[in-house]
């Protein structure tokens, strides 16, 4: 992983721990909740480079036509450091000519159905479109998934939007096919200064769901997390004087 870091970061000299452990995962389902800018976009398109590497299908849907589109820039950014040759390549469609395919959609059912692949990575799953959470999105494309393929899997990745969602349910279930990763922004040594310019910038409850990447309320309150609290403890409760 660090030779394709190193594509878009020369001077990079080490990749995280929990990056290899995502990208050498073999689980069937892999989940996840990842603080902004600490690498999931490499995860995603490192493993997409090792499945074109083996022919293989890879589709990459994002609740938004740019970010999906982001991912595929990388895999192309990434592919220049393999001895693949790239046939064909589009905005959406990146094909080599041992037969791997990377196809990055955004997540509309409309667009999504029909293929059939052997990864499937989600991105900014916690933010996919739907009343229901985005499980509408889910249902629509886990039927691709080839089931002739032994290591046939499914990524999700994203920073938490409360806890009303199916990604959200990866982490609250206990489903033992399930591999989860939690990567908060300040285990990071790297996003030190970051974090703390965050800190200072954003409320606490924005800083514990964007930076903690914890799970709070259905990610969409009003109110600062803490002002609730406070005028809910009998601790701190103000009482008019009688």
């Amino acid at each position: 992983m660090l030779h394709f870091l190193r594509q878009e970061i020369p001077n990079a000299t080490e990749v995280d721990p929990w990056q290899l452990e995502a990208v050498n995962s073999t689980a069937g389902t892999i989940a996840m909740r990842v603080c902004r800018q600490a690498g999931k976009s490499c995860v995603l398109a490192t493993r997409a480079v090792r499945r074109l590497k083996q022919g293989h299908t890879v589709l990459c849907l994002a609740p938004a036509d740019r970010q999906s589109r982001e991912i595929g820039r990388k895999v192309a950014t990434y592919l220049r450091a393999t001895d693949l040759v790239v046939e064909r390549a589009t905005q959406t469609e990146i094909e080599t000519s041992n037969g791997g395919r990377f196809i990055s959609v955004p997540a509309s059912g409309a667009t999504i159905r029909g293929y059939s692949v052997h990864e499937i990575q989600i991105d900014e799953a916690a933010y996919l479109p739907g009343s229901n959470g985005g499980e509408d999105v889910i249902v629509s494309v886990l039927p691709m998934l080839r089931d002739d393929v032994e290591n046939s899997q499914v990524v999700f990745a994203s920073t938490p939007a409360g806890k009303n969602n199916h990604f959200a349910e990866l982490f609250q279930e206990t489903k033992d096919d399930v591999h989860r990763i939690v990567v908060k922004g300040t285990s990071i040594p790297r996003l030190a200064s970051r974090v703390e310019r965050l800190r200072s910038q954003l409320s606490a409850t924005r800083f514990r769901q964007e930076v903690e990447v914890e799970m709070l309320s259905d990610g969409l309150s009003y109110f600062d997390l803490a002002t609730i609290e406070n005028a809910t403890s009998m601790e701190n409760a103000i009482c008019p004087r009688l």
